[in-house]
C-alpha cells in the first residue's frame, strides 16, 4: 500500500473553516489539490482510544396528552434497544440510563390546565407505572446503573426501564424538551461521567416549546385570535417558535410546507443555537455526544382553522397546526422544526426518526446501533475507495487524527500518518481485517506500546463508495 493520500475533496473546506473551529490542527505538508468531481460518501466517526465502555443514556419522554400509547411502544420495544447493546463485543456496556419528562411548567404562569409552575423540573423519573407494582430500582436511586457487573436494580434491565418509562399523559401541554434535558444534565456529575459517551434520546409528538422560567408567553388571559398572544393552545408554540419564509406562522389557514420553516431564533422561546451550544458543552469533546429524536416529520406543515370555545362562551375558529403524520389508531405528531435542527447540528451523531410507526423497534435498534458504533470496535464501514489505481492493492483515502483537550481545556486534533507511509513508526494507523467488524475494516493505531490517556479519542474520515455508482475506484 502506497500510504495515506489526502482527502482532496475535503481539504478546501477545512482550509476555509479552520479559523472558526475550536480545534487545533498540526501542520500538514501536503499541498492542496483540486477536489475530485467523482461522487463519494464519507465515513466519519470518533472512537474512544482507551478501553472505556461507559455510556450515559438519557431518555426525554413527552408526558403531555395523547402520549400514553406512544410511551407504551417505547416500553414494549425497549428490550430491542437493550438487545443491540447486549450484543456488542464484550456484552452490555457500562450504562447509566435516566428518564425525564417534557414538563417544566408554563413559565411564570399558574392556572394553565395541567401545568404546575416548574413542572417536573428536569428531575429523573423513577416511579413505577401501571401495570408495574414496583420498578425493581433500589431505594434512593434516581437512574439505572449497570457498571462492571454491579447493578442498582433487581430483575432485567429492560423490565426496570419499561416500568419507569410510562409517564402517562397528564403533563403540561407546552412541552419544554430542551429545557428539561439541560436541567437534568448540566452540572450532574453523578449521571454524566467525564469520560463516558453521552446519548440523549427524545420521544415526543410535538416540537420543543422551551421558554424561560419567568416567561409570560403562556398567559391564560389571552384566549382569542384577536388577543395579544392569541389562543391558549399549542399553536402558540408554533407562532412564537417558528419562522416560515422569515415570518411567524399566521393566525389563519395556510400551507407552509414549502415555506422553509425554521426555528424563530429571534422569538420568545429558547434559541435552538443556545440549546445546541449548551448540549455540546456537556462534554469536553462534543464528538462524544450522540443525540436522537423519535418525533414528528417537519413536513407537511399546514395551518388550519378549527372551531374552538373562546372566552366568555364566544365561539370562533382558531388556528391549529395540522399533524405532519398520523396512524390509523389515532396516534399523531406535529412538525418538530426545532428538534430536527438540534439533531442536525450533531452531523452523523444526530438521528431523527418519525414517531408515526406501527412500533418503535426499528427506530430504537437504529439508535442503539449508533451508540454501538462509538463504543464498540473501531470499524470503518462501507466499501472504501481505491485512491490510486496504478498501485497494487487498495490505497485508502483516509485521514486520521488524535483528539484530546490540552492543559487549557482546548480540544486539539493532531493528524496521525498511515503506517505504510511512515515505515510503521508510531504513532501511525492501518486498516485491517477483523471478525469483529463483520467484513468491514478495523482501524488500528500503533502507539509503540504506549498507553494512551483516558481522554484521548481518534477521529477517522474515509472516502467510501456509493452503491450502484459506476466508479473504477470501487471495481475491486
Amino acid at each position: 500500500m502506497k500510504g495515506l493520500l489526502p482527502l482532496r475533496w475535503r481539504y478546501a473546506r477545512w482550509a476555509i473553516v479552520a479559523a472558526a473551529l475550536p480545534l487545533v490542527w498540526a501542520c500538514n505538508a501536503r499541498k492542496l489539490v483540486e477536489p475530485d468531481p467523482r461522487p463519494t460518501r464519507t465515513f466519519n466517526n470518533v472512537f474512544q482510544e482507551t478501553v472505556n465502555r461507559d455510556v450515559d443514556i438519557l431518555f426525554m419522554v413527552d408526558d403531555s396528552q395523547s402520549m400514553a400509547p406512544l410511551q407504551g411502544k417505547l416500553a414494549t420495544n425497549f428490550p430491542d434497544f437493550m438487545n443491540v447493546l447486549k450484543g456488542l463485543p464484550g456484552g452490555l456496556p457500562n450504562v447509566h440510563i435516566g428518564i425525564v419528562s417534557s414538563d417544566m411548567g408554563a413559565g411564570r404562569t399558574d392556572g394553565v390546565s395541567m401545568c404546575r409552575i416548574g413542572g417536573d423540573g428536569g428531575a429523573f423519573q423513577t416511579a413505577p407505572r401501571a401495570p408495574c407494582m414496583t420498578s425493581g430500582l433500589m431505594p434512593g436511586q434516581s437512574f439505572i446503573q449497570s457498571v462492571n457487573g454491579m447493578q442498582n436494580f433487581t430483575g432485567d434491565i429492560a423490565d426496570v426501564f419499561s416500568c419507569m418509562a410510562r409517564l402517562g399523559d397528564q403533563g403540561c401541554g407546552f412541552e419544554h424538551q430542551f429545557a428539561s434535558v439541560l436541567k437534568a444534565l448540566e452540572g450532574n456529575d453523578k449521571f454524566v461521567r467525564p469520560n463516558a459517551f453521552l446519548s440523549i434520546i427524545m420521544i415526543t409528538n410535538e416540537d420543543d416549546c422551551s421558554a424561560p422560567p419567568d416567561s409570560d408567553l403562556f398567559d391564560p388571559s389571552s384566549r382569542l385570535v384577536a388577543d395579544p398572544l392569541g389562543p391558549l393552545a399549542s399553536y402558540r408554540c408554533n407562532e412564537y417558535g417558528h419562522r416560515c419564509n422569515g415570518m411567524s406562522p399566521p393566525r389563519a389557514a395556510a400551507d407552509l410546507t414549502a415555506a422553509n420553516c425554521t426555528s424563530a431564533e429571534d422569538g420568545r422561546l429558547m434559541k435552538v443555537a443556545e440549546a445546541i451550544t449548551r448540549t455540546k458543552a456537556l462534554k469536553a469533546d462534543p464528538a462524544k455526544i450522540i443525540v436522537a429524536a423519535i418525533a414528528g416529520p417537519v413536513t407537511p406543515y399546514t395551518v388550519r382553522m378549527v372551531p374552538s370555545q373562546g372566552a366568555g362562551g364566544i365561539m370562533e375558529d382558531q388556528p391549529a397546526v395540522a399533524h405532519s403524520c398520523m396512524q390509523n389508531n389515532g396516534e399523531y405528531a406535529d412538525p418538530s422544526i426545532r428538534i430536527k435542527e438540534w439533531t442536525d447540528a450533531f452531523g452523523q451523531n444526530g438521528v431523527f426518526l418519525p414517531i408515526c410507526a406501527p412500533d418503535f423497534r426499528m427506530a430504537l435498534t437504529r439508535i442503539a446501533a449508533e451508540i454501538g458504533k462509538v463504543i464498540g470496535p473501531k470499524c470503518v464501514t462501507g466499501k472504501l475507495v481505491d485512491n490510486d489505481l496504478a498501485t497494487p492493492g487498495v490505497q485508502y483515502d483516509c485521514r486520521v487524527a488524535d483528539r484530546a483537550p490540552n492543559s487549557q481545556g482546548v480540544l486539539v486534533e493532531t493528524p496521525v500518518p498511515s503506517c505504510a507511509e511512515n515505515g510503521n513508526m508510531p504513532p501511525c494507523w492501518s486498516l485491517d481485517d477483523s471478525a469483529n467488524c463483520a467484513g468491514s475494516k478495523l482501524l488500528a493505531v500503533n502507539r509503540g506500546g504506549m498507553m494512551p490517556p483516558s481522554d484521548l479519542n481518534t477521529r477517522v474520515e474515509c472516502a467510501i463508495c456509493i452503491p450502484g455508482t459506476a466508479d473504477p475506484r470501487c471495481a475491486y
